[in-house]
Parts: structure tokens; C-alpha cells; sequence
């Protein structure tokens, strides 16, 4: 089976995950912004795999930080 996309669909496929991403992340720090690390990290990929994004392990641990020190977080999907 072949797929194919033009532009416009990838661009619209990564702008609909970009979404999901910051609905998540936004609704993850209003309940544990501020929060220590410990507390924060084991959250994390459960919170992000509700929406079908699977966190590698460190990207896990500098996002628990970042919540943590309310710092904001750039996203590096791969």
C-alpha cells in the first residue's frame, strides 16, 4: 500500500497534533505547575499518551522539570 500526501496535508496532520499538544500540555500545568518533580514526572506520560503521543524518557524528565519551575517547554516531536 502507498501513501500519499501533498504539503497541505502534512501541514494540516502536524498542525492538528501541535493542538493536541498544547491542549494537553495546557490542561497538565494547570494542575501541576509549581509542583515538585517527583510529584510531576510520573505524570507525565500518562498524561501525553491519552493523546497518543509517546514521550521518550528524557524528553519526560526536562518536561517534569520545566512544569516544575513553571518554565516554558519547547517541543521537539521526532
Amino acid at each position: 500500500m502507498k501513501v500519499k500526501m501533498n504539503n497541505s496535508g502534512m501541514r494540516d496532520l502536524f498542525a492538528g497534533i501541535a493542538k493536541k499538544i498544547e491542549d494537553a500540555d495546557r490542561k497538565f500545568r494547570a494542575q501541576y505547575e509549581g509542583h515538585p518533580v517527583a510529584e510531576v514526572k510520573p505524570r507525565v506520560k500518562a498524561a501525553f499518551a491519552s493523546i497518543g503521543v509517546n514521550l521518550p524518557e528524557q524528553q519526560i524528565a526536562d518536561y517534569a522539570k520545566a512544569v516544575s519551575a513553571r518554565e516554558p517547554f519547547k517541543w521537539v516531536l521526532k
